[in-house]
């Protein structure tokens, strides 16, 4: 009582104001000021719905085992689902999250991801894992914005989520290279951590954006070796493929 009360106090004093257009939210908005995001920006925000590919999730014309972007490429996890196309806001708002280090930004996005989201269908032996930064790169930033996501996802869902995977190598960033760069860019790049057994186990892995899924496959890759039983993934964005005949892979 005491909490919520300080709260409401603070919020007096200190409006929240929109991750996305930086206006004040209303008081009276109680949705919005737990998503801190207001109900105009709200609806910008468009969930993809079917057809998608079955295998990556990218909208598509028609319902299809495999797009024309996966078709053909060996990944070790078994399905991945984005909840948004990266573009408009959301592009935005990822951009914005990666060059300011807002933390309120992911927790924006987390908390929206997290009411919009519609569960695969798992048994109750499912683990969330986040996609990891290298501690160097965290130490900057001052947080992992999927650790972020992969918590409100874990909360709304109500599976358990660990932290059971390691970035052990410092790679250069994803964006600008080739599909097949990408690969080699991120092999071996990721580890089981060492307390974490994970034998057996089905885990979800999070991310925030799903360009390539070369990151995705080594992380799911590292747990597959370890034991694990099996490897999904959720992304909060995809981005869409548009250009026809051309070889297209995946980041994240």
């Amino acid at each position: 009582m005491i909490d919520l009360a300080l709260k409401s106090i603070l919020d007096w004093i200190y409006p929240p104001t929109c991750a996305a257009c930086r206006t004040l939210i209303a008081l009276n908005d109680t949705q919005p000021r737990d998503m801190m995001l207001c109900c105009s920006c709200q609806t910008l925000f468009e969930p993809i719905e079917p057809p998608i590919c079955a295998f990556c999730g990218m909208p598509t014309e028609s319902e299809v085992d495999r797009c024309a972007s996966c078709f053909g490429m060996l990944f070790g996890f078994t399905q991945n689902r984005a909840a948004f196309r990266y573009e408009g806001v959301v592009r935005d708002l990822l951009l914005e999250l990666k060059f300011s280090n807002n933390k309120q930004i992911a927790h924006a996005l987390g908390k929206l991801w997290a009411f919009h989201i519609a569960p695969m269908s798992m048994d109750s032996n499912y683990i969330l894992t986040a996609l990891p930064m290298h501690k160097t790169k965290q130490r900057e930033r001052g947080f992992n914005q999927a650790e972020v996501l992969t918590q409100h996802l874990s909360q709304r869902l109500g599976i358990t989520m660990e932290k059971a995977l390691l970035r052990i190598i410092d790679t250069p960033p994803q964006s600008g290279l080739h599909p097949r760069e990408r690969i080699q860019n991120v092999d071996g790049a990721f580890a089981v951590a060492k307390n974490i057994d994970v034998s057996g186990k089905n885990y979800i892995i999070v991310d925030d954006i799903f360009t390539t899924g070369a990151s995705l496959n080594a992380c799911a890759k590292a747990l597959l070796k370890s034991g694990a039983a099996g490897v999904r993934c959720m992304t909060l964005a995809i981005v869409e493929k548009r250009e026809k005949g051309k070889e297209s892979g995946f980041k994240t």
